[in-house]
């Protein structure tokens, strides 16, 4: 009798395919590999999207006085018969700030000095080139008069009285951040400042 032993072959993929049939995979394994695969896509498209807004879109730039000095003031006494008036030089520092990856440059611009919703002077702002993420100051100097001439009117009268006058400071520079793609953009200056006619200095100044 001969000594061989008998071979059973596919015997092993059998026992595969019984053992999937007894333990099949758990279905919240696959959801959880679902998930973290969809997650993974929305990090990569989150990433993308920024990577594009970093180098495409301008961000809001900013710009403020930094300071102010007064010069060469001068104004009535409210006991004098004349119509109360003012004038003086500001020597003002404008801050322009720049966030972006491409530099923002702006050509020549003008602005307003008001007071109580009146023109008092006019500032020329020399157009520059602001580098980017950086910032950059520019020094303006203006004259500003006003004189009251109407009786019936006691705004200016009554600040002269409390030697305290209060200056408005708007302007738009209007330029270009140069990016990939060339964005325009507006660069607003708001500012009030308040002039103290008793020490002649800039008592108070903030911008928005």
């Amino acid at each position: 009798m001969s000594g061989y032993v008998k071979t059973t072959y596919g015997r092993k993929s059998k026992d595969v395919d019984e053992a999937y049939a007894v333990h099949p995979p758990e279905q919240s394994d696959i959801t959880g590999k679902v998930i973290i695969l969809s997650l993974i896509g929305l990090c990569i498209l989150l990433c993308l999207f920024i990577s594009i807004g970093f180098y495409v879109l301008a961000k809001p730039l900013k710009a403020s006085l930094t300071s102010v000095a007064l010069r060469n003031l001068r104004y009535n006494d409210t006991s004098s018969s004349s119509w109360p008036y003012f004038n003086a030089t500001l020597a003002m520092k404008i801050k322009i700030e720049n966030p972006n990856f491409g530099f923002f440059e702006f050509p020549t611009s003008k602005g307003d000095i008001m007071y109580n919703g009146r023109v008092v002077g006019e500032m020329k702002i020399y157009g520059q080139r602001v580098g980017s993420y950086s910032a950059m100051k520019t020094e303006v100097r203006t004259e500003v008069s006003y004189r009251e001439n109407h009786a019936s009117s006691v705004w200016l009268k009554n600040d002269i009285k409390r030697r305290l006058i209060i200056l408005k400071v708007e302007a738009k520079l209007k330029g270009e951040v140069h990016l990939e793609v060339l964005n325009k953009r507006t660069v607003s200056l708001k500012c009030l400042m308040y002039l103290n006619l008793k020490d002649e200095v800039i008592q108070r100044l903030w911008c928005k």
